[in-house]
């Protein structure tokens, strides 16, 4: 049989994470970051913008 590759180990550590993880969810409460639905604009700069107002309302 030839091996072709190997896994590899996750790099990243779950419990590390975790406090970044639960921050996150404080801050944000129950909002989604971008509300569900589908969004029409004319142009990708409207869009980014408003994707970025979204992400960072309170």
């Amino acid at each position: 049989m030839k091996v072709i590759g190997r896994r590899k180990p996750a790099k990243a550590d779950v419990q590390k994470i975790d406090g970044m993880q639960r921050l996150a969810n404080t801050l944000r409460g129950n909002k989604a970051f971008i509300p569900k639905g589908v969004w029409r604009f004319k142009t990708f700069e409207e869009a980014d913008a408003w994707s970025l107002s979204m992400m960072t309302r309170r």
